[in-house]
């Protein structure tokens, strides 16, 4: 029963992930491209070194700005809820 779940579970995150691939992304302010970037990153001490790394990302692409959003677990509900409410972000990192 745990292995049906969990292939569900699998196949429903790809099928999800390939979903939001196909979303178009519109230019905003001028030409830069606003991307949301949904993570769990843990513990803290991670999370602000990936934000460090986004942070010199955003600087040296000003036409490519990166909002990272932290989502603690579990994820696939909100991912779900998102998806169902068209609110869902650019990328998923899960």
């Amino acid at each position: 029963m745990a292995i049906k779940f969990s292939t569900v579970g699998i196949i429903l995150v790809f099928c999800l992930l390939f979903l939001f691939s196909c979303q178009h992304i519109k230019p905003k302010d001028k030409g830069v491209i606003h991307l949301s970037l949904w993570h769990s990153l843990n513990p803290p001490e991670n999370r602000d070194f990936f934000q460090r790394l986004v942070n010199k990302f955003n600087q040296t692409h000003q036409n490519i700005k990166f909002e990272p959003i932290f989502k603690p677990d579990p994820q696939l509900p909100k991912i779900l809820t998102a998806f169902v409410g068209n609110a869902s972000p650019d990328i998923l990192f899960f």
